[in-house]
């Protein structure tokens, strides 16, 4: 009867886990192999048991008639498996190695013995995974703890193979915002982000992370770049984040660590300084400190493990000048003072990181666990998105939404993260996960300076300079909760005709709401062509005003997703063969907003009763791999792997179509009558053909509450397909190489289609940039350039669609090797050749073609020749990062670290890239029939790069043991050669910052700190 109760309960949750499902995020890796005598038959009743560190209680398990043994869903660790059985000697492999998402095979050979014996195998962790079919990289808390980095997770993506970063952080001059990055030609919206098993992955910045971390909480990152299996949605980039967990042993560790300006070099030459340059944003000081502890609440039964954790980033800003004497004074005229007094006078643009965790492990019963996890993290900013196009006035500080604001409650304040999860083990053959987590996610982004609130920016037209307070829509609330529940099933089947089978059962239910507000000071912007002192008491002087209207955006998107996959296993080959089904829902809730003060006719109040799109994703999605042993030892392994995958939605990804209350800017004409360079009702040339409409408002009929935009009843979720063959080899003592050959396509890309207009309604015009407006001392180009026009106002309504004809093609090269520490020493390495190209199919051939189909991305025929088979290079935005554009076609990195003479460890990492695409442009006049203005680019993408990208920093530690407490003082140099790398210019052309530096690599910086473990 007890067997029969177990086996409904078990029926029961199956049936659950499929019709409501869970997310399994990959946080652990298993353990598996065969049984043999010396002959080489199998052995069926084995005896394995599994010990560690990590584990409660042991784990045990029967090897099946064909020999075969599983434990699955092992937490990341070290662990000794031992096999037993009378009659024969024990087997002991010892110092097991398991990672994220990594099979450890661990085969035995039992001898006969008529004694008690026992036969320890020490050094053989296998370091090929001969069920791996796609492509990782794993950090270990060794890789994470001694390769020099700035000690955050983008810092480790950039170790990564394949993975182009927008920015380059030195030293930790960049760890107050997050970086964007590029893997393989993907969109950044489909990366996921995993915290201990919890997909915590921002569905409104979609595939951002939702947070900041602290560093020494962690115990492993896996980064997966391809063929990952059905328990994951998308082709992006993979990031899985494991914290660290308590054990029978009380240990811990804090740190202090600090970058200071007085350790600081300077690496700005003099014809840089010439062509606009600084020093980039230096560091004045980094402070980085904590603790992380854990230990036994009561031996082999329950642990606790929590961590503390804060940085202190304090960086210089661009133009951000101190109030003294001296500092305005440097302030009218920087280039004639030396830098370092420059650079002295900065204000600090303070960002403060804080991160607590506490985590709890219980054995409830035999076979059962449960976890509990519970974390909160915080960010300030004092002066967000500041660069050399956002002065202080502009910038906006960033904090967390109080928690008493609103009826939120626990959403608010400080982000919070919250899990409950149960692993139960049925028997050696079945495995049952539960998860339930909460992922909050606030902040505000307010005025630098409160006295700002109300006085309207202002925009340079042909610089992108802003001004005076806040830029268009930058002040904002945002809060973003997420609720999900999470099922796994694991089943291993050995001994059928076919083979062993394993089966991974599951899915995941996650509701993900967001609530966005934004407002722009004065509900205006006003625009002057190329200076605020150009004189807009004329009309055809040029100047222009956004006229705005606060939006605000209240989303809930529901994602359920079920999967299946068996992993086949027969002699040498296995087998991956899975589904997977997700359901993507999209709706608006209710919101008010209030009218424009400055026309209230034209931009009324609006009272939004919320909107269902009527749109459900149902995506199907393959995943086929399969690995051969070549040569059944385990060292040689051939893989090929066949994966779609479906994009990820976000919040208000298609309902944000249909919300009328969502922000809106019209750009119109502006006559200053009384030279106050302030907008003012009088003062706006309205009509119903505005230059320019941002949001949901039709200027045809303005006093709508409604949006005639419309969404497509056909439309289709993004797709992404790959294919991947490769092989891996170890070479002997921990030390393996990789290559590997991935092609990939994406299709079905969403777009809003402008409804009445075509690339036929469109003229070519010639246009030659005035001598005046090409500066010659800073070698612009401008030449005749034909841009486009549409030949009548162009409408406003739109419709979200699929632009078809339109995909991207990449097609890349990874080799790679990794080698784990022994003989003193460990390497990570990996050189990627890559192309990814944009592709126009049904423009193939004449540009100027009249007859072609209408799609969004190609109405306006500007630059389709320039990108139709070029390159595709990502444009990047964040505080301080502007005019880069992501794309290398190759990328080296190597990493490694050796245990020196004396206790010295010594390591370093190299990273080197080809230089990003500059895509120098012409902008052209405004055009009429509100076609905005055109940036009109000089050259094919890619065919104009900026220069290469090299980088090398140092990490030197001596450990001190007292006792056993370990001290360990440890220096780092970041930027060894002081490079001084350009890695961003100002594109246009005809205006007077063309071609002026407006990034360089930070100069070289030396770190100081101490950590101690006990």
């Amino acid at each position: 009867m007890r067997i029969s109760a177990r086996l409904v309960a078990l029926a029961l949750l199956a049936c659950f886990a499929i019709s409501l499902p869970a997310r399994a995020q990959q946080q652990t890796g298993e353990i598996f192999g065969k049984v043999t005598d010396q002959s080489g038959a199998v052995m069926p009743g084995v005896t394995v048991t599994v010990t560690g560190p990590v584990l409660l209680q042991p784990l045990t398990a029967v090897t099946s008639d064909t020999g075969t043994y599983q434990f699955p869903r092992l937490e990341i660790g070290a662990y000794t498996v031992t096999f037993e059985l009378t009659g024969f000697k024990t087997v002991v492999s010892e110092n097991v190695r398991v990672t994220v998402g990594y099979s450890a095979q661990i085969n035995a050979a039992l001898s006969v013995s008529t004694v008690q014996e026992t036969v320890t195998v020490t050094g053989q962790s296998p370091v090929v995974d001969t069920k791996e079919t796609g492509t990782k990289q794993t950090f270990t808390n060794e890789l994470l703890q001694s390769i020099p980095s700035a000690r955050d997770p983008w810092v480790i993506l950039q170790q990564t193979a394949g993975i182009a970063m927008d920015r380059e952080n030195i030293g930790g001059n960049m760890s107050g915002q997050q970086s964007n990055y590029v893997s393989r030609g993907g969109m950044p919206f489909n990366n996921k982000w995993a915290l201990d098993g919890v997909d915590i992955t921002d569905m409104a910045a979609t595939g951002s992370s939702p947070t900041y971390y602290d560093f020494d909480a962690f115990e492993e990152m896996t980064i997966t770049t391809g063929g990952v299996d059905v328990t994951q949605q998308t082709g992006g980039v993979g990031i899985n984040l494991v914290t660290k967990s308590g054990s029978d042993r009380f240990r811990g560790s804090s740190r202090f660590y600090d970058t200071n300006h007085r350790l600081e070099s300077q690496n700005i030459s003099d014809e840089q300084r010439a062509q606009g340059a600084t020093s980039g944003n230096p560091i004045q000081d980094i402070q980085d400190y904590g603790i992380e502890a854990g230990g036994p609440i009561r031996r082999g039964r329950a642990w606790i493990w929590g961590s503390y954790g804060k940085q202190d980033v304090g960086v210089g800003v661009i133009n951000f000048y101190q109030p003294t004497t001296e500092c305005q004074a440097i302030k009218n005229n920087p280039g004639s003072f030396p830098i370092e007094d420059v650079n002295n006078c900065l204000n600090t643009d303070l960002t403060t990181l804080q991160s607590t965790n506490v985590k709890a492990e219980v054995q409830l019963f035999k076979g059962n666990k449960a976890t509990f996890f519970n974390g909160f993290s915080k960010k300030e900013r004092n002066a967000r998105n500041a660069s050399d196009l956002t002065p202080p006035e502009s910038t906006v500080r960033q904090s967390a939404v109080p928690s008493s604001y609103g009826a939120w409650g626990w959403t608010t304040g400080p982000s919070p993260t919250y899990k409950a999860a149960d692993q139960w083990i049925l028997n050696d053959r079945l495995l049952l996960d539960v998860q339930y987590a909460h992922v909050g996610n606030n902040f505000i982004l307010d005025y630098h300076d409160d006295s700002l609130q109300t006085v309207q920016p202002t925009l340079i037209i042909t610089t992108g300079l802003n001004g005076r307070s806040t830029p268009d829509g930058a002040q904002s609330v945002n809060i973003r909760p997420v609720n999900e529940v999470n099922v796994n099933l694991n089943a291993f089947a050995p001994g059928t005709k076919l083979g062993d089978h394993a089966f991974k059962i599951g899915g995941y239910w996650k509701d993900a709401y967001s609530y966005s507000s934004t407002h722009t000071p004065g509900y205006a912007v006003a625009r002057f062509p190329t200076s605020i002192s150009n004189d807009c008491s004329l009309l055809a002087t040029g100047c222009q005003a956004n006229v705005t209207r606060d939006g605000i955006g209240a989303f809930d998107l529901l994602n359920v997703a079920a999967y299946v996959q068996d992993t086949l296993t027969r002699n040498r080959l296995t087998l991956q063969l899975g589904v997977r089904y997700d359901r993507n829902h999209d709706q608006a809730f209710a919101a008010d907003v209030d009218a424009n003060p400055l026309i209230p006719a034209w931009l009324p109040a609006v009272s939004f009763a919320g909107v269902d799109p009527g749109i459900v994703f149902n995506n199907f999605s393959p995943r086929l791999g399969l690995t051969y042993d070549l040569r059944g030892n385990g060292k040689t392994v051939a893989r090929a792997n066949y994966a779609a995958y479906w994009g990820q939605v976000g919040t208000g990804g298609v309902s944000n179509q249909l919300n009328p209350v969502s922000r809106v800017s019209v750009r119109y004409p502006w006559v200053d009558l009384n030279g106050d360079k302030f907008v003012e009702a009088n003062e706006i040339v309205a009509s119903n053909k505005p230059l320019a409409v941002t949001g949901n408002w039709d200027p045809n009929n303005p006093t709508a509450v409604t949006t005639a935009n419309t969404v497509d009843p056909n439309l289709k979720n993004d797709r992404t397909d790959e294919f991947i063959l490769g092989v891996d080899h170890e070479v002997g003592g921990g030390f393996a190489v990789g290559a590997n050959y991935i092609w990939r396509r994406y299709a079905n890309f969403n777009w809003t289609d402008t409804v009445g207009l075509t690339s036929a309604d469109y003229s070519p015009v010639s246009f030659t940039p005035s001598a005046s407006a090409c500066p010659a001392g800073q070698e612009a180009r401008c030449p005749t350039v034909t841009f486009y026009q549409p030949n009548f106002q162009a409408p406003t309504v739109t419709t979200l669609t699929n632009a078809d004809g339109f995909n991207r093609s990449f097609n890349g090269v990874e080799i790679t090797g990794r080698k784990r520490l022994a003989n003193h020493w460990l390497m990570n390495t990996s050189f990627s050749y890559n192309s990814t190209l944009v592709n126009f199919n049904q423009f193939a051939g004449s540009i100027t073609s009249t007859n072609v189909t209408s799609s969004a991305l190609v109405e306006d025929p500007t630059n389709r020749g320039l990108r139709n088979g070029f390159q595709f290079d990502y444009p990047t935005s964040g505080s301080g990062i502007g005019n880069v554009y992501v794309n290398a076609k190759w990328l080296f990195k190597l990493s490694g670290m050796y245990e020196a003479a004396y206790g010295f460890n010594v390591s370093a990492f190299y990273n080197a890239r080809q230089g990003y695409p500059f895509e120098a442009s012409v902008q052209s006049p405004s055009r009429p029939n509100g076609g905005g203005i055109a940036t009109v680019l000089l050259d094919g993408v890619g065919d104009n790069r900026l220069p290469n990208y090299q980088n090398l920093d140092f990490h030197v530690d001596r450990p001190i043991y007292l006792g056993t407490t370990r001290f360990v003082p440890a220096l780092d140099v970041f930027n060894v050669m002081n490079a001084n790398t350009v890695q961003a210019l100002q594109r246009t052309q005809n205006a007077a910052t063309a071609n002026q530096i407006s990034a360089v690599v930070a100069p070289r910086v030396v770190r100081l700190g101490v950590k101690v473990t006990w």
